[in-house]
Order: structure tokens, then sequence, then C-alpha cells
């Protein structure tokens, strides 16, 4: 379905842009607007009187054949919109899944397109087929998956002989899926690069739906919502198992929806604009737009229709994250923001850490206001132990100190499972878990946990110095990797229990010994304690990369590696400050950067920079790359 051309040259300029504005925002309301809500739309306040809001509306449209009122509602609506005003039992959808080489969009990664034509809740007719990708290899993990294995698609045709005949199949019905943004995204992108535009078929998601229509299951994934409903899972993660699956949801969905008074194709699609808040998106930013972004990391910045900066992001996908902001599943907040948008100015990186260096950098520059309403990145945590202090705890905390002695392990992504860990390890030590600082005194009475055994009770001197240092010391020896002693005792606590038949005592041995092994686990995946982190990262490749020296946990430098004579520059600052910075207490305008740097090294992919690691003051520059490379 591809845009009108809007008429009108003849009018005034306003008549003219209002008329795209609601053009547009009628294609996201294809069961129609009432006048109130389009001249709020254009001119804020005008609202306020609706016999004149009517009146310039009308004047607007009335003439022009792309758009219709309807008397008996007192709507407006887009004429191309009269094909899907059909009861849900007459609507027509094609149902797709896709089977591809991965999660990242790009030329030829789909394997496999399995379909299913249905009118109303019948399915009619089916479409499959193979699909050899680019380069002519099913991945392992993907074979492992979908069964599907190299010399299956061996034989196979192309995408390029494929999609021909899947247009054909899909028509302008409206497309289904579960999870629609991954197969649409991929779809898009092939239409786009075969037939040098992109799908405007409506969309509908079986996910959003189960979203919207099942609120109390937790997990709506495709094979557990099947279970759910007692369908088969036959065909589970093939093309066309997977498209019977969702096209079987989706007539359950319909009923539902019928049920809840939704009877027409065009009041559903209206439905699935709104977000899960009931927001209804509103859309200034055009497919095109968003589909011209690179698939890169970079920063993105969104604009209002004045050029003012609303928000700024980052991204490791820049296209895929801004895509997401347009999905029907954002949070009311967000929808709000979007209302606004009406431009998106993205910038490249080298890499998702320089990303994120860059949006750090530029929200404490320009403030922009819907930075301090919006968290896009699930809060990092940093286990915390001051040395400085006279008996010391653990603690949990997200966000990192500048005195000087606080040891941070992390980050960790999840409160609650590292939470449980430290409570654990601080239990199993007699670690005091009370704040302030202590005044030990015979005198004063423990609290409930130096009561129950939980604490030493260093408070009242039930524990000296010396002894709760060395508990102090088995922790930190713990966090730092060397987790084998206390594990090995709890382990011989547990089973010395059982053997006495003390299965409660037995019990908690048992959950603690778990809270722990898994504490162990992530924090041996970590790099470091973090002001232990010593290392240079080298982002971007061929002649351009980056070098971004840490030294003691802190971004102590960043350079162009654009000669040799910077890789010797790079040398002479780690020979020059390896140790400075060991007894330099760390800054406070250093530790947003540490905490980036730190959250880069716990999620980086593999193929995400490159990691030299630091054992002393001594840096080769063949180890930057830069041996035999030209000056500019």
């Amino acid at each position: 379905m591809e845009e009108a051309v809007i008429p009108g040259e003849n009018q005034a300029q306003f008549g003219v842009s209002a008329k795209q504005k609601i053009y547009h925002f009628l294609c996201s309301r294809p069961a129609g607007a009432d006048a109130g809500e389009l001249i709020g739309l254009l001119l804020s306040g005008v609202g306020s009187d609706p016999e004149l809001g009517a009146r310039l509306v009308r004047q607007i449209l009335d003439d022009d054949p792309n758009f219709i009122f309807d008397a008996d509602t007192a709507q407006w609506r887009l004429a191309q919109s009269d094909r899907i005003r059909v009861e849900l039992d007459q609507a027509e959808f094609t149902v797709v899944d896709l089977e591809t080489t991965g999660g990242r969009i790009g030329p030829g990664n789909i394997i496999e397109i399995g379909a299913y034509r249905m009118v109303g809740k019948r399915l009619t007719e089916s479409f499959s087929q193979l699909v050899r990708p680019q380069g002519g290899v099913v991945p392992r993990f993907i074979t492992g998956l979908t069964s599907i294995t190299t010399e299956m698609i061996r034989e196979a045709p192309p995408i390029e002989q494929v999609l021909p005949a899947f247009r054909e199949f899909l028509g302008d019905r409206v497309i289904v899926a579960h999870n629609a943004a991954f197969d649409f995204g991929f779809l898009d992108f092939e239409f786009r690069r075969i037939f040098g535009i992109g799908l405007a078929n409506p969309v509908l998601c079986t996910l959003r739906m189960a979203r919207r229509f099942m609120p109390s299951l937790k997990r709506r994934r495709l094979d557990l919502l099947a279970g759910h409903f007692g369908l088969s899972q036959e065909g589970r993660h093939r093309g066309l198992g997977d498209a019977r699956m969702a096209a079987e949801i989706l007539s359950i969905f319909l009923e539902m929806a019928q049920r809840m008074g939704i009877t027409r194709l065009d009041r559903l699609l209206d439905d699935h604009h709104r977000g899960i808040a009931g927001k209804r998106i509103e859309r200034h930013v055009s497919p095109e737009e968003v589909a011209a972004i690179p698939h890169a990391p970079g920063v993105y910045l969104m604009r209002n229709e004045r050029g003012d900066l609303l928000y700024i992001g980052k991204a490791r996908r820049l296209r895929e994250r801004v895509s997401s902001y347009f999905s029907a599943s954002v949070r009311a907040k967000t929808a709000e923001l979007i209302s606004h948008v009406y431009k998106i100015e993205t910038r490249v990186t080298r890499s998702p850490l320089e990303a994120a260096l860059d949006e750090a950098r530029l929200v404490r520059e320009l403030k922009p206001p819907y930075n301090r309403m919006l968290k896009s990145a699930a809060p990092a945590f940093f286990i915390k132990v001051d040395l400085m202090d006279e008996f010391p705890r653990v603690t949990l905390s997200t966000k990192m100190s500048a005195r000087r002695g606080v040891m941070h392990l992390g980050p960790f992504i999840g409160r609650r499972g590292i939470e449980h860990s430290v409570r654990a390890l601080s239990r199993i030590l007699g670690l005091r878990t009370c704040g302030g600082k202590l005044a030990p005194s015979e005198e004063i009475s423990p609290c409930i946990y130096g009561q129950m055994g939980h604490c030493t009770a260093p408070c009242n001197m039930s524990i000296d110095g010396d002894g709760y240092a060395e508990r102090v010391r088995r922790a930190v020896s713990f966090l730092r990797g060397r987790s084998g002693p206390i594990l090995g005792e709890l382990a011989r606590a547990r089973d010395q229990a059982v053997a006495a038949m003390r299965f409660e005592e037995a019990g908690r041995f048992r959950h603690h010994l778990e809270a722990l092994t898994t504490l162990a686990h992530r924090a041996s995946r970590l790099s470091e304690v973090v002001t232990e982190n010593n290392l240079v990262i080298v982002t971007g490749e061929g002649a351009d990369q980056a070098a971004h020296v840490v030294l003691s946990g802190r971004l102590a430098m960043t350079r162009r590696l654009d000669g040799e004579e910077v890789a010797g520059e790079v040398q002479e600052f780690v020979a020059a400050n390896y140790e400075r910075y060991k007894l330099k207490a760390v800054e406070r305008g250093e530790l947003e950067e540490m905490s980036i740097v730190a959250r880069w090294l716990r999620e980086r992919a593999s193929d995400e920079g490159r990691l030299i690691y630091l054992s002393g003051p001594c840096l080769e520059p063949m180890a930057l790359g830069m041996c035999g490379r030209p000056n500019p």
C-alpha cells in the first residue's frame, strides 16, 4: 500500500502542511478520528472550541478525495482505510514466520519463509520455502535450534528468487507474526533492497495481542502460548510450524476481540496502535527515515518540531533501537516522547563503548529534558566493601564511591539474585549489616541479627577488631575469585547436618551454597575488582581505530590511532601513569566513566573491541597493531 500523493498545491502552505500532518496521523488511525482530535493535533488550544475546529478541519479536507467524513460517527478517516473496514470474520491475514541465520538484519540472512493465509479465523493456503543464505552456510547454533542444515539449503534458491513469489502470496493483507518486529524487520529490509520500496501492509503482533488480552500470563513465548491453549507444537522452530501456531493463536485472539466488542478489522488495528498503557503513539518520523539509519553503534538525538533537543540515547545497532520506539509495546512516557519527535539525528561511533561514553558526555552537557524521565538501560549494581571502615560491611549499590579504599565489584545486572548472595555471604561470615560507624561497647545490646547468630556483633565487643578483620579478609578473598575455601566449608557443613538428620539446618546450608556458588560464578565472569582494571581497549577497524587506556578502573586516556607516533604516546602515557593511578584517589568526575567502562566489559560481545591487559607499566606499540602502519 503506497502512500497517496496529497493534492492541494494551490492551497495556502498552512493547509498543505496541516493536511500532510493529518494524513500521517490517520495512517495509524484506520478507524478514524473526530475533528477535536485533529484540531488538537494542529493547533494547541483551538480544540477547546469544537465548532471552530470542525469548520477549520472541514475547510482543509473537504474537497480532497483522500479523506472521508463519516456523518454517523462525526469522524474523519482516510479513503484507503475503507478496504480494512470489514468484519473480523471476513478480514484477510497472512501469518508469517521466518528462520534466519541470526538476530541481525542483513542481506541474505533469511533461510526459511513459512506463511498461512487466513480469512477470519480460518486457515486457507500455505507458503513454505527454504532459502539459500548469503555465504551458503547455516551457523551450527541455528542448525541446533531449527534442524535446518547447510546441506538442506545448498540447492535452495536465494532470497532474490523467493521474494517475488512471497510478495504475490502476501498481497495487501494484514501481516501477522509472533514478535512481528523481528519478522517485519527482515522482510522490510529485503523488500527495500530488492524492490526498492518497503512493506506498507498493516501489521498485527500476536505477542502484543497476548500482552493486551492476557495480562496475567507472565511468559508469552509462542510454544508456551500454544501449550496454554492446548494447541499442537509440531514443527516448532520451523517456518511453517511456527506460522501455523501463530495463526491458531490469532484465531483465539480474534474471538477474544469480538467478545470485547472489537468486531471490525480497522478497529482492531486501531486498538493495536495503542501502547501497553493504552496511550496512542503519534508518529511524525516516517518509516523511510528510520530505514535509512545505519546498522552501526552510535548515539541518537531526538528533536521536536522546532528543533529543540528532547532526548539522547545510545545503541549497539542504531536502526533497531530507533525502530523500537515506534512499537505498540512502549511505555506511556515513551509514547509521550515520541508524540513530540519530528527529527532523529544519529552519530555513528566505532563501538558501543564509545557510544555509551558519548551519550554520557552529551547528556551532561546538553541536559535533554526526557533523559531525566526515561531510563533506557537496566540498572547496574556494584558490590562495595569500604576497607577504610574499622568494621566493614558488604553492601550493594547502584553508585560508585570516590572515597579511597572502597572496593567495587561489578557491575551486576538484576538485583534480586545478587542481593540474596550478598546477604548469604555476610551471614555466613558474621559480618554486620547495620549502617553507620560503630563505637563498640559491652553495654550495647546487639540487634536481632546478632541475637540470632547471623552477625558476630562487633557493636558490643563480642568479637575484637582482629577477629572481625579476618572475616572481612575472607569475604574480600571470596569476591576476588578465591571461592573454594568458603564453598568447601559450606558443603561439609551441609553434609554433616544431613548425616545428623538435621534436615532444616542442612536446607539452610544448601540455600547458602547455591547463592554463593552463583555469586562466585558471576564474579569469575567479570573482569576484576573495578579499581584493579588495567588495560587498553582498542575499538574500530582498519585505519579508523582508537585506544582507550584504563588505569585502576579509570578511563585515563583516549587517542585515535592514526600513526605510529600516537602508539608511542600511548606507550609513554602508560609507563608514566601506571603506578601513579594506583596511588591517585578516585575523583568524583571519574565515577560515571568508570561505571560505563565496567559495564561495557561485563556486557561486550566477543567482536566488540580488542582488550590488551596490562600487568605492569610496559606496553609494546606492536600490541596496538600499529607496527608497519604508515603515517597519514
